[in-house]
């Protein structure tokens, strides 16, 4: 598959800016507010639409953030690493592509005072939300969340084969489609911090990404894989799926004296404590440590780039993918429920607090966003 150039890129951009809809209050009836769009400065609304046969997803934005195109909005921000420009012109490129996991983009609107985005809507939430749906411990949990980890997997891989780094990958930015649906499906979305290219520039201040999700290069203030920063973050969003908590609350050094032990010791001795060993198969900590090492050269990746195999793997040897022609232990594990042994209670789900703002826990805004920081490294020598 043909990755997008950045002269589609650019064309689709200029396209939308330039053919903007005039936004007509009387055709949406608000349904219900879905979520703050903290970094656009907007929201995001449920909406019934006389024009659309569906329910659709609504991103309110201030025209005195979006500005009238991309041009506008790069000089008024040019340190900005979030534009919602580039966030719907992916979206648009994405369904040219026929790209399928995500939700597509159906018009744009603008009043006096806002922009918005209309798309599709996934009414089964997102991963933030399963999480707290789906409380630990359970007996088959690694069972339970197989069907949705490949799927994000694969849409993640898909997405790398069309040379996109998403940047900003979370519990929060993956969507599933709804519960009546078996299965449910999953949807990535807000591409509005994602680069084109596997190569990204160094990071600025804050960079692209919330703290707990960033990879650990980032900090380092130079050029980073992009490809391989999307797998640490995937890393992340498995750990909290499984256990219900976060890792730890920000990978920048000094922030978290969890990922500042795992930067000094290693992520598998990490993930090989007794309340996670004695809860999970040692192929999914296996595999969990793949995403999660601190190194980008001895981390997983989902396509298999260049000719150095060893630093580069497939994914249907980490998960398996829509063909299940998977060569890892965790599927084999999987088939067979029931295999939980110990529950964990230091890591209620109900600690878990959503991560909204890239930047909340910089300025020391928003709630923390775990729990885990609080908990004893038992038997761990630091």
């Amino acid at each position: 598959m043909q990755e997008i150039t950045a002269e589609e890129l650019e064309k689709t951009c200029s396209a939308i800016a330039a053919n903007v809809k005039p936004w007509e209050s009387g055709s949406f009836q608000y349904v219900k507010k879905i979520e703050d769009a903290g970094r656009n400065h907007g929201r995001v609304d449920m909406m019934n639409g006389s024009r659309y046969s569906c329910t659709v997803a609504v991103k309110k934005m201030p025209n005195r953030w979006v500005e009238k195109g991309p041009k506008e909005f790069a000089k008024k921000h040019p340190s900005e690493c979030e534009c919602p420009w580039r966030s719907i012109a992916i979206l648009q490129e994405l369904t040219n592509k026929g790209f399928d996991p995500t939700c597509r983009l159906m018009d744009v609107f603008r009043d006096d005072h806002y922009t918005y985005a209309v798309s599709e809507l996934a009414s089964g939430g997102d991963l933030f939300s399963w999480c707290l749906n789906h409380p630990v411990p359970t007996p088959d949990r690694e069972a339970e969340m197989l069907p949705l980890v490949a799927q994000t997997f694969s849409a993640v891989e898909w997405l790398h084969t069309l040379g996109i780094a998403h940047r900003d990958l979370s519990l929060e930015n993956i969507l599933l489609t709804g519960c009546g649906e078996s299965p449910q499906l999953v949807k990535l979305i807000d591409f509005g911090m994602a680069h084109l290219g596997r190569w990204c520039p160094a990071a600025t201040t804050l960079g692209p990404g919330k703290p707990s999700y960033q990879a650990p290069e980032l900090h380092l203030k130079r050029e980073y894989d992009g490809f391989l920063a999307d797998t640490f973050s995937l890393g992340v969003v498995v750990y909290a799926m499984a256990l219900g908590n976060y890792p730890w609350q920000s990978t920048k050094p000094g922030r978290s004296r969890v990922f500042d032990w795992v930067s000094c010791h290693g992520i598998l001795p990490f993930l090989q404590r007794r309340e996670i060993a004695g809860c999970f198969s040692e192929a999914f900590i296996d595999m969990m440590a793949a995403l999660l090492h601190t190194q980008p050269a001895q981390r997983y990746g989902l396509l298999q780039l260049g000719s150095n195999k060893e630093d580069q793997i497939n994914i249907e040897q980490v998960l398996y993918s829509s063909q299940l022609i998977s060569k890892r232990r965790w599927l084999q594990f999987c088939r067979t429920p029931g295999q939980w042994r110990r529950g964990i209670s230091s890591n209620s789900v109900s600690t878990m607090a959503t991560e909204t703002e890239s930047d909340a826990e910089e300025h020391g805004t928003g709630r923390p966003v775990s729990a885990f920081d609080t908990v004893e490294l038992t038997g761990l020598a630091c």
